[in-house]
């Protein structure tokens, strides 16, 4: 990615962030400390502190789960239940990506959330006083998916501050802003049009754009030799930074989010790059 284009990308990241975010986010460097979640994530599911105090927070996350975890906050919206929440979900990550993927954006406000494999990762990102839900997104699908959910409640408070990132991912309207090195912790921020993801995935040596095009249209085996790591889910303007412990490499910087408005997912249609991580 150019460095003027990437630049004048981020220059636009505070004035279209909405309202309510960037309210979190001014707020959330006011004070002193990071809230410090540690979660473990087992087959059999996880546990969380029910109550947290507003500001940043950092949720850090390992899995003994063989798939993994994909662990997100979502704040429900005014009269919004959790069944009728998961009901959506389960359509939009199911036989109805379009008219679940739009309910699912009226039901709740997607902060965000970290993926892990079989590294343990984190997600910083600002959380606002209310009442909220941790999902475990692999968990969809499964019969018990409601009692895996755990409630939090976020109480006003100020003991955060903003995190560092050395690099930043941009998710625009089908496509990423990314520089081609990643270092560090990386900020990624969403300005597409809808909720979405920023997932890094190693590759086999050589894989190239047209490997990665190949296995989204069914015309290829997986060019992975790995699972996710990365930030998931998050509502239109808003951004979260990861932190990971991830060998350094190559690695595909893919979203699996499908795009509620065709039923396409987005990396089908081009939403994809090939980055290298360094330590």
């Amino acid at each position: 990615m150019k460095p003027l284009l990437l630049t004048a990308a981020l220059l636009t990241c505070t004035a279209l962030l909405p309202p309510t975010a960037t309210a979190e986010a001014a707020s959330a460097t006011e004070g002193a400390s990071v809230n410090m979640v540690d979660i473990a994530v087992s087959p059999a599911g996880f546990t969380a502190p029910d109550r947290l105090t507003a500001g940043v927070v950092t949720f850090r996350v390992s899995s003994t789960d063989p798939d993994g975890a994909w662990l997100g906050l979502v704040r429900p919206r005014p009269g919004v239940t959790l069944e009728q929440y998961l009901g959506d979900l389960e359509r939009a990550m199911g036989a109805d990506p379009v008219g679940g993927g739009q309910a699912v954006a009226r039901d709740v406000e997607m902060l965000g959330g970290v993926a892990v494999a079989h590294v343990p990762a984190s997600a910083t990102l600002p959380v606002a006083p209310g009442s909220y839900y941790l999902v475990d997104f692999r968990d969809v699908g499964k019969p018990d998916l409601a009692s895996r959910v755990r409630p939090v409640r976020v109480a006003p408070g100020r003991a955060s501050t903003d995190v560092r990132a050395e690099s930043t991912v941009v998710a625009l309207d089908g496509r990423y802003l990314t520089p081609g090195v990643l270092r560090g912790p990386v900020r990624f921020v969403n300005l597409s049009p809808q909720a979405n993801e920023a997932m890094l995935m190693p590759v086999r040596p050589g894989a190239t754009l047209t490997d990665l095009d190949a296995f989204f249209a069914h015309r290829a085996p997986a060019p992975f030799t790995g699972g996710p790591t990365g930030v998931v889910p998050l509502s239109q303007g808003r951004s979260a930074v990861l932190a990971h412990g991830l060998p350094a490499g190559r690695y595909a910087l893919v979203t699996w989010v499908t795009d509620v408005r065709t039923g396409k997912m987005f990396a089908a249609g081009g939403m994809r790059a090939l980055v290298t991580v360094e330590d």
